[in-house]
């Protein structure tokens, strides 16, 4: 039977205290932290770091799809699972999707893998979901958001946990609700949308798919529950007659936030990440209804365990120091900088989609140099069209390092105050190459420092959104 071959997950490595973000408004603070993406990450960058520790191990060019599931998508018009195929260099002939405008995409893109897969149509497609939302200042939202990814292998053969049924429950509920000119999520009734839709719509939803399956609460090990608030998980349990303390997987408000789109992945990756053969875990999304699918764990369950970093994500963080910082990465505080207005060749960028990319190199044939970009000429021996290319490797350490106060990341004016740390680092494969240096402060850097390679938002010119590969400390 079709299920899950492999899981993933991503979280960014800031985090900011929920009273930091209070301090600016005088509201009562929800306690804990939630995850915040830098300032060069967005829902696609993130999906592309989750699809990438899902396919560790795997050869990318055995994947058949991409499904990329998000509510805040960063084109209006262009699909984002095109340039993640060409991030995670799979296939020129994948199917790609993109299932956009509920929190709920990202289970309605597992069942229209799943599908794919009884029908015969494809042997493995990588489902990837990330979110990355902002809430208005001062509100509700602003502290219950948090960004994160997470991704699922759907196949039929290697399975580690089978899916063996669906369920769902369409209800066109007000809200919440963000149209084109809304530049924050909007709500009507938060009562309404509680009591008719979560309340109403995940239990349905739960009962349905049991029902369906001729199976109890009590016969189920763990329930991912993507509600949208604390409190929701609470009056899930009660109405669902299960163990919060046992059967309730954490829902993770305290340490990453309410993650929208792949929250019910996310959280269906850490039952996966201790469950042992036989269990049943039931994921549940909500949004405009609620889908719930049942996934039973084989007998490989155990022997992935720490095969991907999954949500040890969450673990490795570091503190976002103000609200101010939170603020201009969000978006939400108008400085001014950094400016969006350069030029930048649109064409150039596609000719070197390869460079960009799925990041590859070359290897000289002549007298062996690993170099990047790719070139005519060898930079070492001067051969000339005498190479093979290479994709480069995703770790390394630092050889030297440079901060520059004149030009920022993405070589943009810089402001004077934030520098653009440049790094050449030697990587594993022996290629040295000149990197962009991101998620530390300044003095953090350090010759020797082990570095590894993160996909990144380069910068906004020519009115495009520009991707490729930065470095970043090795992350446990």
């Amino acid at each position: 039977m079709p299920g899950i071959i492999s899981y993933g997950a991503y979280v960014p490595i800031w985090r900011i205290e929920r009273s930091v973000i209070t301090q600016n408004s005088g509201a009562g603070s929800m306690g804990g932290e939630r995850s915040l993406a830098a300032r060069d990450e967005d829902s696609l960058t993130m999906a592309v770091e989750a699809g990438a520790d899902c396919l560790k191990g795997f050869d990318p060019k055995e994947i058949d799809g991409v499904y990329f599931a998000t509510a805040s998508p960063p084109f209006r018009q262009k699909q984002g699972a095109a340039i993640i195929a060409s991030a995670l260099d799979l296939r020129r002939d994948v199917w790609t999707m993109d299932f956009s405008a509920s929190t709920r995409a990202g289970t309605s893109a597992v069942k229209a893998a799943l599908d794919a897969v009884l029908a015969g149509s494809a042997r493995k497609i990588l489902v990837v979901a990330g979110e990355h939302r902002i809430g208005r200042p001062a509100s509700e939202f602003e502290q219950m958001f948090g960004d994160a990814a997470a991704a699922l292998l759907i196949g039929r053969d290697g399975t580690i946990a089978e899916i063996e049924g669906f369920a769902t429950v369409a209800n066109p509920i007000p809200g919440p609700w963000q149209r084109d000119e809304d530049e924050y999520l909007r709500t009507f009734e938060p009562k309404l949308d509680r009591l008719s839709g979560v309340l109403g719509d995940m239990p349905a939803a739960v009962n349905r798919l049991l029902k369906e399956k001729g199976l109890t609460t009590a016969e189920v090990t763990k329930f991912a529950l993507a509600g949208p608030d604390p409190r929701a998980y609470r009056d899930l349990a009660g109405l669902l007659k299960i163990d919060p303390k046992t059967q309730m997987v954490d829902p993770l408000f305290s340490s990453v936030g309410v993650t929208g789109t792949p929250h019910s992945l996310l959280l269906l990756v850490a039952a996966l990440e201790k469950a042992k053969p036989g269990d049943r875990i039931v994921c549940v999304s909500q949004g405009e209804g609620s889908d719930a699918f049942l996934v039973s764990a084989g007998a490989g369950i155990e022997s992935v365990n720490g095969a991907h970093r999954g949500t040890k994500y969450i673990a490795s963080k570091k503190m976002c120091p103000s609200y101010g910082r939170f603020a201009d990465w969000q978006g939400t505080r108008d400085t001014g900088w950094p400016p969006k207005d350069g030029t930048a060749s649109v064409v150039t960028f596609w000719r070197e989609e390869k460079w960009a990319l799925p990041f590859y190199g070359m290897k000289c044939n002549v007298c062996g140099t690993s170099q990047y970009p790719i070139a005519r000429c060898c930079i070492n021996c001067g051969a000339r069209d005498d190479h093979v290319e290479i994709k480069i490797a995703p770790r390394g350490t630092v050889f030297t390092f440079a901060h520059d106060y004149l030009y920022a990341h993405g070589l943009i004016p810089a402001d004077g105050i934030n520098p653009g740390t440049r790094v050449m680092a030697d990587m594993e494969d022996g290629t040295r190459i000149w990197l962009e240096m991101v998620d530390c402060e300044p003095a953090e850097v350090e010759i020797g420092m082990d570095v590894e390679l993160t996909f990144r938002v380069l910068h906004e010119k020519a009115g495009y959104r520009f991707y490729s590969w930065r470095a970043r400390p090795a992350r446990g």
